[in-house]
C-alpha cells in the first residue's frame, strides 16, 4: 500500500519541479511630476477663465465688468533650485455684451516654490496686451498687465504634472496717451493646466 501511494504521488511531484516560480510584480512607482532642479526646463499649456472684482481690491480700483477666458503657453526655466522664470502668452475671448473682443498678451513671469517638499508654488507676472476692442469698455485697445496668486502640482508621470491656480490678474493703460481715462480691470483668474520637462 505504501508503495501504490508512492506511485500516486510521482506525477503531482513532477508537475511541481516543472513549475516556473511566479513572477515578480515590481511594486508600483509614484509619479514624481516636474523635476525643479537648477538647469531643469518645462513647457507649461492652460486654459484660464477671468472673473471681474468690481470696484477696489488692494490698492487698484477696478471698473471692468467683462469676464474673459482662453488658452495660454508658457516656457519656463530653472535658474536655481525651485526657482524658475518664463515667458509665454495666451489668448482671451472677452464677453463685452455685444460683440466679443479679442486678446494677445504676452508676460514675463517668475514662479517660486515656498517649501521644496510641497507641490506649492507661488507666481509673479508682469506683460501687455492688445485686443480688438477697448477693454474694458471705455478704455483702450492696449493695456499693461501684472498678476500673483498660489498654484498648485499634482503629479502626473516623469516629468510631468497637471496644475491648478488661482491668480489675480490686472489690466491697466496707465492713463497712456490714446485715452486721458484709465478704466482697469482687476479679475481672478482660475486656471487649469498641464506642464512636462524637456
Amino acid at each position: 500500500m505504501l508503495r501504490t501511494i508512492r506511485l500516486s504521488l510521482l506525477p503531482a511531484a513532477a508537475l511541481a519541479a516543472c513549475s516556473t516560480p511566479p513572477a515578480h510584480i515590481p511594486p508600483q512607482e509614484v509619479p514624481t511630476g516636474l523635476q525643479r532642479r537648477e538647469g531643469e526646463s518645462f513647457l507649461q499649456a492652460r486654459v484660464h477663465y477671468g472673473i471681474p472684482i468690481l470696484q477696489r481690491s488692494f490698492f487698484w480700483d477696478g471698473n471692468g465688468e467683462s469676464d474673459d477666458f482662453g488658452p495660454g503657453l508658457y516656457a519656463f526655466h530653472h535658474y536655481s533650485d525651485n526657482v524658475a522664470f518664463g515667458f509665454g502668452g495666451n489668448l482671451a475671448t472677452w464677453l463685452l455684451g455685444g460683440p466679443d473682443a479679442y486678446s494677445g498678451e504676452f508676460e514675463g513671469l517668475a514662479r517660486i516654490y515656498p517649501d521644496p517638499t510641497l507641490p506649492l508654488f507661488l507666481d509673479f507676472s508682469a506683460g501687455y496686451l492688445h485686443a480688438t476692442e477697448p477693454v474694458p469698455p471705455g478704455g483702450t485697445e492696449w493695456n499693461f498687465t501684472f498678476g500673483f496668486g498660489p498654484g498648485m502640482e499634482i503629479p502626473w508621470g516623469e516629468g510631468s504634472s497637471l496644475l491648478l491656480g488661482a491668480t489675480y490678474h490686472h489690466i491697466s493703460n496707465a492713463l497712456g496717451h490714446d485715452n486721458p481715462r484709465n478704466p482697469s480691470q482687476n479679475e481672478a483668474r482660475l486656471w487649469v493646466g498641464y506642464a512636462w520637462n524637456f
